[in-house]
This record gives C-alpha cells, structure tokens and sequence, in this order.
C-alpha cells in the first residue's frame, strides 16, 4: 500500500520534467552557457588589461629609479656644495669638469664631478692639485655628462636626461 503513493507521486514527476523540457526551445537551453561564455571573455579581457596595466606601471618604476639612481647623487653633491661663486667649469680628464669651490682657513678645496672610463666620478682635491681618477668615489654610470650654469640655476645632462637645479645662492643662500 504505501509503494502506490510513492510511484504516484515519482510518475508525476518525471511526467512533469518531461514537460517542462519538451516545453524549452533551443534558445532558452543555449543562455546559460552564452552567458557563462560572456564571462569567461569579460574575466579574460580584465586579466589583459590588468597585465597590461601592471606592466606600464613597471617599467616606468624602472625608468625612474634608473634616473634617480644617476642624477640623485649629483644633486646633492652640487647641494652639499653650494655657496656664492664655488661653480666653475673646469677641463677634466675626459671632457668637462663641474668643480665647487670650499675654502676655509686651512685653503681652498675643490669638489671635482666629472666623467671617467663610463662613469660620473666626485675627487675632492686640494685647489689647483692634479686630477686623480683613479681615487674618486663613482657618482653613477654614464657615458656623458655636460653642464651648463646660467642665473644661478646648473643644468646637467648624463644618460639618464637632462635635469635643472636651482641653486641657493644666487636666491641670498651661503
């Protein structure tokens, strides 16, 4: 008696999941699976994109610590050494020398940036005493560095761009 309600009850329900999917048409069965398919390529192009992102984000990381790392240690040496009239262009041993002037009561020194073998080199040196390279502290890798001082404001150029800087003394600075 009770297995009668219960394949009843089983009957109707196929009966009715066999209506229900006859009742369906192609395009009612493909949407799920078109709108997982427009998931999987909106996740895709967000993951292209992101990458995409991520890596312009590097690389210009990339270029501006290369910058820092060259310019950084010039200006602050030219910083560190900034009074009235201690810029003067100088010839060094391979092209042009920036030297800034120290003068105390024991003489006159001279901070030498210039360039030497690929690199940007700092001597401090007594006034008027030779170059030696070979004793300077490497300032940054370079193959070129000029410079010009107009109105109190240096400008240098080395591999990594060109880069102004205002110096104090013309502005009442010591």
């Amino acid at each position: 008696m009770s297995t009668q309600p219960n394949t009843t009850v089983m009957d109707a329900l196929t009966t009715s999941a066999r209506h229900r999917a006859k009742g369906k048409s192609n395009a009612e069965r493909l949407f799920p699976l078109v709108l997982l398919a427009v998931f999987v390529v909106v996740d895709l192009l967000a993951l292209v994109a992101g990458t995409h992102a991520y890596q312009s984000l590097t690389s210009m990381q990339n270029k501006s610590d290369a910058y820092i790392t060259t310019v950084g240690p010039l200006i602050s040496s030219v910083r560190a050494h900034d009074a009235n009239g201690a810029v003067r262009k100088m010839s060094g041993p391979e092209g042009e020398a920036l030297v800034l002037v120290d003068g105390d009561e024991t003489g006159t020194y001279e901070n030498r940036i210039y360039l030497y073998k690929g690199h940007i080199v700092q001597e401090y040196a007594l006034s008027g005493s030779s170059y030696e390279p070979e004793k300077a502290t490497v300032l940054s890798e370079s193959s070129t560095f000029a410079f010009e001082y107009t109105n109190g404001l240096l400008t240098l150029h080395t591999d990594a761009g060109t880069t102004k800087v205002a110096l104090r003394n013309m502005q009442g600075g010591e």
